[in-house]
């Protein structure tokens, strides 16, 4: 676990990140899988000096929160905060307590009550002033602080804030995730890396939205259209969705797996080799033969336009993941898919074992989400910015 702390933190609470050679409004953080391979942490310091904090990177969440130093959360087993940090408000001399409390839930269940407050961010060498967070003191279903990327609510987000104080030239960023077994990945704040995708990176719309009084469109997550799902194995290639399939999908960091609807994951699973587990279980988690990750087999994702839109092609190597044990003889791993029962009440969620292999642009400004096939061993980084006009020319199809 020491390996969570990547940059070097100055005496004012400053970390120094990877951001030296980039252009003046492009910010580069980097991302740490944990050694479960599930979620990935992004590091940051709060207050004044900085206490540095490790915290899960979801673009699909829009709060920042960070546990308390001495608080329930952190007493029980449930948040490791000598691990990963926890703040003590009386230790900055930039803390201001709003005297408002509040409990933020998550999709998946979890959910962390605290007080609001506003200090400094210090993230990759950069400093946020006047950062809304809340300070855990309880809550279930937790394991750590969240970062939370996602659209801005009535309060802004760190990234929207990057943007308003001119840190970065626009509200957007861009994730690469690496392969499974790489020890992390990067998000780039207000710019994305040509040397990272596999182009054209194609362009569209995010779905979803509620119209509000003024006429202006309000979203919740980064949520896409999916609109076809194909497994191949060598050169044979079956579409597994029906011609009128549209799904929508959020692109969400914050869940490890590739959350799909029970009768399209049933079509999956069996096509992959894959069974639940337990084995009379009628959804959720999945098991295969670990032996699969060498297999030649794959699974393609089209998003928008099924003949036009992005198409991203997942290896069942980034779906195999941790080993589980013997059955029958038979080494199993789990499976990265997830099926969702209709009692779930779960969307479809394009998870880390499909981000890892999608270079994913959010624009939260232009409302356009930009995704093309990443590339997991890149060579030189060549840094666009992204204005407030939106995903540059020249990069989209």
């Amino acid at each position: 676990m020491a390996d969570i702390w990547k940059p070097e933190v100055t005496a004012n609470g400053t970390i120094l990140g990877s951001n030296a050679t980039l252009a003046k409004r492009q910010l580069n953080s980097i991302l740490t899988q944990k050694p479960d391979r599930t979620l990935y942490w992004i590091n940051i310091t709060i207050g004044t000096p900085g206490q540095p904090q490790a915290l899960q990177l979801d673009t699909g969440s829009r709060s920042l929160w960070v546990p308390a130093k001495g608080s329930a959360i952190c007493s029980s087993t449930q948040v490791p905060c000598s691990i990963l940090g926890a703040f003590d408000s009386a230790q900055s001399s930039t803390f201001v307590d709003t005297d408002q409390s509040t409990t933020v839930g998550f999709a998946d269940g979890g959910s962390v009550t605290g007080d609001w407050f506003y200090d400094t961010v210090h993230i990759s060498g950069e400093a946020v002033t006047s950062q809304l967070t809340v300070l855990g003191t309880s809550g279930s279903g937790l394991d750590e602080g969240i970062l939370g990327v996602g659209f801005p609510a009535s309060y802004p987000t760190l990234n929207h804030n990057l943007a308003a104080q001119g840190v970065i030239a626009s509200n957007s960023y861009s994730i690469w995730l690496d392969e499974l077994s790489a020890a992390g990945g990067t998000i780039l704040f207000g710019g994305l890396n040509l040397a990272r995708f596999v182009a054209p990176l194609l362009k569209m719309p995010v779905v979803g939205g509620t119209t509000m009084a003024d006429g202006t469109i309000s979203f919740n997550q980064p949520t896409v259209k999916l609109s076809r799902v194909a497994t191949l194995q060598g050169s044979q290639r079956t579409v597994q969705t029906a011609a009128d399939y549209s799904e929508p999908a959020v692109l969400d960091t914050g869940t490890s797996l590739t959350v799909l609807q029970k009768p399209l994951a049933d079509t999956i699973i069996s096509a992959m080799g894959a069974s639940y587990y337990p084995s009379t279980a009628p959804s959720g988690n999945t098991i295969i033969p670990c032996s699969a990750a060498t297999s030649s087999q794959s699974l393609n994702f089209h998003f928008s336009d099924p003949a036009l839109g992005p198409t991203i092609n997942v290896p069942i190597s980034e779906l195999v993941l941790q080993a589980l044990g013997s059955a029958n003889g038979v080494e199993m791993c789990q499976f990265g898919i997830y099926s969702a029962a209709p009692a779930d009440n779960l969307p479809t969620i394009m998870g880390d074992t499909f981000l890892r292999s999608a270079y994913v642009v959010y624009d939260l400004d232009t409302n356009h989400i930009g995704m093309a096939q990443t590339v997991f061993n890149p060579g030189p980084a060549d840094i666009v910015e992204i204005p407030a006009s939106g995903i540059p020319v020249g990069v989209a199809g």
